[in-house]
Formats: structure tokens, sequence, C-alpha cells
């Protein structure tokens, strides 16, 4: 392809020898920071055709965030008029700076056949017949570019660490608003987070990240097996670069903090994190149908298997043929009554006093909050299963405790922190109200037992 370099732009390779002067460039996103609110400025990476390593650096400073770039798709095109070369933390670095020079810009899709009408611009940009060439250029040579940026490496989830940062390469999932000033974007990669030590003793564990667990149509839209990690959006400057996020992205972060909090995972940005360009051949590879198991239909439920965690051997249940399915299949299962057998860990259960493990009918009644890497529920077990469950007389507490600590990974039932084990478990789903099945569903253990140690 023949680009041609006789006009006013600088090739970025050449950027790099004019330091301390001002010249126009024009190259592809491939790296987005934040802005930060306390003087008004930004940071992204640009690439063309001749410099397609790490990029060149371009730092804004304006006079409000309402100029700053503002960057629908990290892969688009940017056209950077008089802005200066200068050394900032000793890397060499464009300088666009709308309050002391004329410099000046304009942002333009960089998907090839758009036309040349930039979505933003500084009221001084002016567009010619000479860019429109260059633009064509660059977006033909997007289709077949790959950014690679060796001073990167990617931690998959399952291997993050708590309290670290790691940058992650992974694909958007969903996006929600919760409330007026937080956002929680929800990323997965195909692995599954670490299991956390439950360290809360008397407090009930919740659900999920998000205060309300998010609807079932929804969660139709996510992955059934690996983790979605839910990233907390909270701050303006944050929530001003995610607008050029969507679902179904596959995107690289740079430099984000991991943490558990209840016993969840989640991730939020840090003063140095930034986004980074992936191209859409690396998304097609990188997405649930192509990581997806073998299908399979039982008469139980036709769901995908993917399912390949061993079990402790702590319980045992009456259907060993049935296969195994996660907790996100169902939640997501297409009907409200179904039979599934998973493989779970018991994290809490409540009553946690024995004494109160019966009703007034005398009768177990039981709720236990259960998890896999995929999701949380909540599952009852009552009367005749749960009789079934703990396997011995009713009037033998200390056998019923005994057994419930082994299932929640203590000595003690409320010990912590514990590390409850993975067992196999049996469940069935059904509704209370006829009238509103889907809001009523609920789901009961089942055809399940604890194994004598």
């Amino acid at each position: 392809m023949e680009i041609r370099d006789d006009y006013k732009f600088l090739r970025i390779q050449d950027a790099f020898k004019a330091l301390h002067l001002h010249v126009n460039l024009i190259g592809v996103i491939v790296e987005l920071g934040f802005s930060t609110g306390s003087d008004c400025s930004c940071t992204l990476k640009i690439v063309d055709p001749w410099h397609s390593g790490s990029g060149l650096p371009v730092k804004f400073v304006a006079r409000t965030t309402q100029t700053l770039p503002r960057v629908e798709s990290i892969g688009d095109i940017i056209l950077l008029s008089r802005v200066k070369i200068v050394l900032i933390n000793r890397k060499i670095t464009a300088l666009c700076n709308e309050t002391s020079s004329s410099s000046t810009f304009a942002l333009f899709n960089g998907k090839h056949g758009v036309g040349f009408v930039p979505y933003q611009s500084l009221p001084k940009f002016l567009i010619r017949e000479q860019d429109k060439s260059f633009l064509s250029n660059l977006r033909e040579w997007l289709i077949t570019y790959k950014f690679e940026d060796g001073s990167c490496c990617f931690t998959p989830l399952k291997d993050i660490k708590e309290g670290e940062c790691s940058n992650l390469s992974c694909l958007i999932v969903h996006i929600s608003k919760v409330y007026k000033d937080k956002w929680y974007i929800y990323v997965w990669d195909g692995t599954e987070l670490p299991p956390c030590n439950i360290l809360v003793k008397s407090e009930r564990l919740p659900l999920c990240v998000e205060p309300d667990m998010l609807p079932t149509y929804i969660l139709r839209k996510f992955p059934t097996f690996g983790s979605v990690l839910r990233i907390i959006v909270d701050r303006v400057s944050e929530k001003q670069a995610i607008h050029c996020l969507q679902p179904g992205q596959h995107v690289k972060f740079l430099n984000i903090f991991f943490q558990v909090n209840m016993g969840l995972w989640n991730a939020t940005f840090t003063p140095s994190t930034k986004m980074q360009y992936t191209v859409s051949r690396e998304m097609q590879a990188f997405s649930p149908q192509s990581m997806r198991g073998e299908k399979f239909s039982s008469r139980w439920n036709p769901i995908t298997r993917c399912i390949s965690r061993s079990h402790s051997g702590i319980t045992g249940v009456a259907h060993e043929d049935a296969p195994f399915v996660s907790l996100m299949d169902i939640l997501t299962y297409h009907n409200v009554t179904a039979k599934f057998r998973c493989i779970v860990r018991f994290i809490q259960v409540y009553p946690q006093d024995i004494r109160k493990l019966r009703d007034s009918n005398g009768k177990i009644k039981l709720l236990a909050i259960l998890e896999d890497a995929t999701a949380r529920i909540h599952a009852s077990l009552y009367a005749d299963e749960g009789e079934k469950f703990f396997g011995c007389d009713q009037s033998d507490e200390e056998a019923i405790v005994k057994k419930m600590n082994r299932l929640l990974g203590g000595e003690e039932m409320e010990q912590v922190p514990r590390n409850p084990p993975w067992v196999q478990c049996c469940l069935v789903s059904f509704y209370k109200h006829k009238m509103d099945q889907w809001g009523s569903r609920r789901f009961r253990i089942f055809d399940t037992w604890i194994n004598a140690s």
C-alpha cells in the first residue's frame, strides 16, 4: 500500500527526532488513558504504518474537560495540528495544549468506508482534501494491522492476586449504571477467578458485587462458564472514558487493581489505568461461542457441557448419571422448573445456630448460599430432604454440627477464615406464584447427602 508522505504530516518515527518542534501528525489510537479532573488533561498513544511498535504518547491539556478528546473507539484515527514534541517523564511526547498554543485535533471513525466528517474537533480545525487521502489509507492499513506492544504482559483472571495491579485482556460482557455516580463493567476471559476464603462471621453474604442481581434476560447474554469480573467505575474521569466501551468488544486494560469484598472479586481503575487497542480478528477468536465445550441433551436439561472441576467427595447424590452444569446455566435456563446437578461450595447457611435448624413442626428448614465460578444463588433444604441430607437422628445435634462444619470448611460453623470444599449437589427449580413464575423462581436441594467421614 502506498501512502503519500509529501504533505505536512510528519511520520511518527520522525516525530521522535523533532524535540521542541511544532508538527502535524495523523495516527491510529491504540491506547487510551483517563482524563484527570485536576488539570483537565488526558493521554493516548498513536501509531502509523511506519511506526507500529508501542506508539507515540500524546498528552492533551485543555481549559475544560469538554474540549478533551472523547474517543468513541480505540482504533479510531486522530489528526493533530501544531502539536509540540516535548519530554514528559523522560519520554518523547506530543503535547496538544489548547491553553497556550494553536494546537488542534480532530477525531474520525477508524472503520473502512466511513465518511470524512470528524465526530469531534476543536473549533479551529478545518479538514482539507489531502487529509481525506491520509484517512482512507490509514483505514485500509488498519484492516490487516495488529498492534503488538512487547512491554505488556497480561494476567488471566485465574491468576490474579488480591491487592495487586495487573493487565487484563478480556471481553466486555455488559455495562450497567447502578446509581447516578456508579457504573459496573462486566468482563470475562474464559478462565475462573480464584475461590476466596470466607472471612465474614455472621453478616449475610451478598449474591453479587452490584446491589441487586441483574435480570434474567441480561444474564442470558453472559457466558455460562468462566468467571465474569465486575469493574467498578465511580470517578468522573473514568465515566467519561468508558463511553467508548461496548458489550462484545475485546479490550485490553493496563494496570487495574484487584480486590475482594465479602468473598467476591472486583476491580477498580487506577490513575495509571489505560485501555489498549485490539483488532476484530482477536475479538472473534475470543468469545464464549468459540471456547464453549460439547453439547449434550439429557432427561434433565439440554445445556452445554463445560464443567471440568472435580469435587471433594464429601457429598453424594442419587443421580450420578446426570451431567454437571454451572450455576449460570441454572440461572439462565429457559424453563422455570427443572432439575440440575452441579459442583458448588456451601459458603454460608442459615440459621447458623444448629438449635434453630428445625421449624415449629420439627422439620429441618435451612437456607444455603451456594457458589461456583459463575454465580452465587440461594438454595433451601427442607423437611425429608433435610433428613436425607444430614443422615442423622434428629436428636444427634453433635453429628449434624460435625457434618455441617465439613461442608463449610471449618472446625466450627462461625469460624473464619473458612475455605469451603467443592461438593456435588442436586438442585430443583420451582416457582412460588403461578402468576409470576420467573419472579418467584426458587431453588431447593434434593437427593443429596453428606457422606460419613
